[in-house]
């Protein structure tokens, strides 16, 4: 993504509600996963750190992104060993980590299907990968050109390419329900509104909406942990 991106990102991840209560989400999955003591856990994608230092205390965690800059932050934010490396050509052997997360990493990808397939190569016999992938092709906006989306995805779609890398799904839900069709709207119109310079939603100065906006994602955690959502702006999945 955007270099810019990833000072943004540093500076707003621990506080902004969509990050917060995103890991959340990833904290609960986690907890439910059934891993070993101690788990050895890669995060893929792990921009400069934020869920690393979230999830402290889960298992022992291994950064890798492919930005100098972003892996620069992770390790001086965490203290987490933190490589520089890319989804499609992961520098870690065979069957080394117990759970992988790639929080919304596989749509960087053009060849997703490399990636997805390096991700199983790189977990345990059982290991679980934990993914967040965003949805709806026609939503792709000024935020996904700036983050450098290749894709958004549909559901079919994500499952299908768990599957044909010979991943088997435990749990599907959509995430970021009740914001789904505000966000929906605000960026179908700003499809109309052409930027030289395109901005993610992270960028938005929010003030005290974030509270208001972080007590949705509570919400919306609290039913997960019962049931799945039936849409949503993000797919979630847990696969083995």
């Amino acid at each position: 993504m955007e270099e810019v991106e990833y000072q943004v990102m540093a500076q707003v991840e621990d506080t902004h509600f969509w990050f917060v209560g995103t890991r959340g989400m990833v904290r609960d999955c986690l907890l439910a996963a059934s891993l070993p003591p101690n788990p050895k856990i890669l995060d893929l994608g792990c921009g400069t750190g934020g869920t690393m230092k979230a999830l402290a205390g889960l298992g022992d965690f291994v950064g890798l992104d492919m930005s100098e800059e972003a892996v620069r932050l992770a390790t001086k934010r965490t203290g987490n060993p933190c490589v520089i490396g890319t989804a499609d050509h992961i520098p870690f052997d065979d069957a080394t980590f117990d759970a992988l997360l790639a929080l919304d990493v596989f749509e960087h990808i053009p060849d997703d299907l490399a990636a997805v397939r390096e991700a199983r190569r790189v977990l345990k016999m059982g290991g679980a990968l934990i993914a967040t992938v965003p949805c709806h092709p026609w939503l792709f906006s000024e935020h996904d050109r700036a983050l450098h989306h290749v894709r958004r995805y549909t559901r079919s779609g994500f499952l299908t390419l768990l599957g044909e890398a010979s991943f088997r799904p435990q749990r599907v839900t959509y995430t970021n329900t009740f914001l789904f069709p505000a966000v929906a709207m605000v960026r179908t119109f700003g499809r109309l509104r052409k930027k030289d310079s395109p901005a993610s939603d992270a960028q938005m100065r929010l003030g005290p909406l974030n509270g208001i906006l972080s007590g949705i994602f509570q919400f919306e955690r609290r039913l997960l942990r019962h049931m799945n959502m039936p849409f949503g702006l993000s797919l979630h999945v847990l696969a083995r």
